[in-house]
């Protein structure tokens, strides 16, 4: 059983379970404290009833990191990362997790236009749960997920599916489709042009 409960700082010392995946990505401690402090009721994790750790605390099973931005139209809330330990994967978990996120900046104080977040566009399963969520792809960011040693992309002609990422939105009422394309795929734009 799941209980989904407000991250606290001391829960980034028994991550491991979670954070140690090549499926998840890791952040530097600074990171997670900016979030647990500008939006901490966007910032919670799903712990197991039935696993308690060796020290008695229920196990953290995964978490989802969400913050809100944008003005006016663009007004929305961001999935920075939602994630979930190995072992307790395909039980629907990270659907419980964004549909809780969804739930608390549908409505007041947040009262968001869409919800956004961005997928490597080779995640072939993210994007698919996505989808099954409501998400769809308003544009592809060619180079978003580039290093150094790739360089700055100078071609939106060029794609790299590993390299790439799908901006994928799910419009609120309030939005009324004005977040969400029909041809999302097909509408690509630089890292530079991403900003709220």
């Amino acid at each position: 059983m799941t209980t989904i409960q407000p991250f606290e700082a001391t829960d980034l010392l028994n991550l491991n379970n979670v954070n140690l995946d090549v499926l998840t990505e890791n952040f530097p401690l600074e990171f997670y404290f900016e979030y647990l402090i500008l939006w901490p009721e966007l910032f919670f994790k799903s712990r197991e009833l039935t696993k308690i750790q060796p020290n008695g605390d229920l196990e953290i099973s995964g978490y989802m990191m969400g913050k809100t931005e944008g003005k006016g139209p663009e007004w929305h809330s961001h999935i920075t990362a939602v994630t979930v330990a190995p072992e307790f994967r395909r039980i629907s978990l990270a659907s419980s997790l964004c549909n809780a996120l969804e739930t608390i900046t549908d409505n007041q104080p947040h009262s968001v236009n869409f919800i956004d977040l961005f997928v490597k566009c080779d995640n072939n399963l993210a994007i698919k749960l996505y989808e099954k969520l409501g998400y769809s792809v308003f544009r592809r960011v060619v180079g978003y997920y580039n290093s150094a040693e790739d360089n700055y992309p100078n071609t939106l002609t060029k794609i790299q599916d590993d390299k790439d990422a799908f901006d994928m939105r799910k419009g609120m009422k309030r939005d009324a489709g004005r977040s969400t394309r029909s041809d999302g795929r097909k509408q690509r734009c630089f890292p530079h042009d991403v900003k709220f």
